[in-house]
């Protein structure tokens, strides 16, 4: 004769294995979630135009571009309005010629502004005293609506080269902006 305590460890396992049966005999259903995620890069920065010069002729003196002039360099920066970029432009003192033959040089003096307000506009522009800042994106951070998360800053680049009395050829330098943000 079976032992009370056997007999009811026999019936938990039939039972298990009555309820095991029974689940697998149940439909399963899984649950998916479709999440779709769109990433913008924190901040982009374009080059709207480029500084040109043009073409000079030797000892045409100081060639100037001034800010507003159809030749200024424009960049443009897109990033959150509440954004910060420190901005400093790095140029040579001077454009070298392309031939290693001639070793004549064309002085090179640049200056540069910032329009903060979100319109390509020069009238609105600031000149940096130096050659870097540090620039808040919008000068209006409150947004009045989504769409107003991203703020457009626009940089201009403009100065003056010396051409002197120079052999003919291309002159050239390298210009760059660096753009850091918090």
């Amino acid at each position: 004769m079976l032992q009370i305590s056997q007999l009811a460890s026999i019936m938990i396992k039939v039972l298990a294995f009555i309820l095991l049966n029974m689940m697998a005999l149940l439909p399963i259903q899984a649950q998916f979630i479709n999440l779709q995620l769109s990433i913008d890069a924190e901040l982009t920065a374009t080059v709207e135009q480029p500084l040109d010069f043009g073409t000079q002729l030797t000892n045409s003196g100081r060639v100037e571009i001034g800010l507003g002039d159809v030749n200024m360099g424009i960049f443009s920066i897109r990033a959150f309005r509440t954004q910060n970029v420190y901005i400093e432009l790095s140029y040579p003192p001077a454009l070298r010629p392309s031939s290693p033959e001639i070793s004549a040089q064309i002085p090179l003096d640049l200056d540069i502004a910032y329009n903060n307000s979100g319109t390509n506009n020069v009238d609105n522009a600031q000149p940096l005293t130096s050659e870097s800042g540090f620039i808040a994106i919008s000068e209006n951070t409150q947004a009045a609506t989504n769409s107003d998360i991203w703020k457009q800053l626009y940089i201009y680049v403009y100065g003056a080269i010396e051409v002197g009395n120079i052999p003919n050829g291309i002159y050239t330098g390298d210009i760059v902006l660096t753009v850091d943000f918090d």
